[in-house]
């Protein structure tokens, strides 16, 4: 099991406290840490996948595949720790004949920065969740790191942060490097305690902007790293429409329908030329898709609710004549 914090400002404070000693961890060490939560998600990846897909229903192939890929980056960015090369190390060596003047012994390198608070993302329950990419690169820089658990997985969220906690302790990480928080509330007042460095997301525009205003409204503002949504408009022209618009629909769908509509390429306006057969090809393609079961908290996925629209309101996509803009009484709907 996994302690979570009542009050977010303990979690950044033992972050912050621990922010010096992990800094100074040898990068062997460093990267010792982060191929040890590698080993660690590995041996528990039954487990995990099988409640990733009772709290996501994305799938065992998907999910293992996503398990893979979370694995992956913490070895390759362990890799990249021993290498040092984020360091961007320069020496300038003294030099009393400088031409300039006498140069000194000069010497530059990056350091770590201090706490990092990651929300965790809903569509990725691992490669951009508690032990994603976010997390595994701040720890590889230095920086300790908070996780706001995302509330669309939370059992995973936090058997993950149990795994993530056990290994680092076993690889000598220092208290504070890692924790895990929950609640919108808590992921806000976090990000304005005023020993957090730096903030990542991965979600929706309209969470990751108010959540950047925070950052940037801080007495000290600090970097807020947001990877945001959007609707990825597609646009048909007409001679692509005579062309191939049957495979353009089958690959619409395809593209719309893939990971249960979860993948951030998902296309979500489409433009078409007006007297074109492609939107029908469109909703019988969906007609025919297996739909996708509810998540575990009820709520539908993306593919169930844009197969529901194509069967309810046609509107989801725009019919567009020459000049691309959409008819008087024809709405654009995502």
């Amino acid at each position: 099991m996994i302690n979570i914090p009542e009050d977010p400002h303990k979690a950044v404070a033992a972050a912050g406290a621990a922010a010096p000693a992990w800094a100074a961890v040898p990068l062997a060490a460093k990267a010792q840490a982060l191929a040890a939560v590698a080993e660690a998600l590995e041996s528990e990846r039954t487990e995990l996948v099988d409640l990733a897909d009772a709290e996501t229903k994305l799938g065992a192939a998907r999910l293992n595949g996503e398990l893979t890929r979370t694995t992956f980056q913490l070895r390759l960015l362990a890799d990249e720790v021993l290498a040092g090369h984020f360091l961007d190390v320069r020496i300038d060596e003294a030099d009393p004949q400088w031409p300039t003047g006498a140069r000194p012994d000069l010497r530059r390198y990056r350091t770590a920065i201090g706490p990092v608070l990651v929300f965790a993302a809903s569509n990725f329950p691992f490669a951009f969740s508690v032990a994603g990419g976010d997390t595994a690169s701040a720890w590889a820089a230095g920086c300790p790191v908070v996780v706001k658990a995302h509330p669309g997985h939370p059992r995973l969220s936090r058997r993950t942060a149990a795994v993530v906690q056990r290994a680092l302790t076993s690889a000598g990480a220092p208290d504070g490097v890692f924790c895990l928080i929950e609640g919108q509330q808590a992921g806000i007042e976090a990000l304005r305690h005023p020993d957090l460095r730096a903030a990542a997301f991965t979600g929706s525009q309209r969470g990751g902007l108010a959540l950047a205003r925070v950052a940037a409204e801080r007495p000290e503002p600090i970097p807020f790293y947001g990877e945001l949504g959007s609707v990825n408009p597609v646009v048909v022209t007409a001679a692509a429409a005579d062309a191939r618009g049957a495979d353009i629909a089958k690959g619409y769908v395809a593209s719309l329908t893939q990971g249960a509509g979860q993948f951030c390429t998902n296309p979500g306006l489409l433009f078409a030329p007006a007297g074109n057969d492609i939107l029908d090809e469109i909703a019988r393609l969906f007609d025919e898709a297996a739909p996708h079961r509810c998540s575990a908290n009820g709520s539908p996925t993306a593919t169930s609710t844009a197969r529901s629209g194509w069967q309810d309101a046609p509107a989801y996509a725009a019919w567009c004549g020459p000049t691309m803009r959409p008819p008087q009484g024809h709405v654009c709907l995502p």
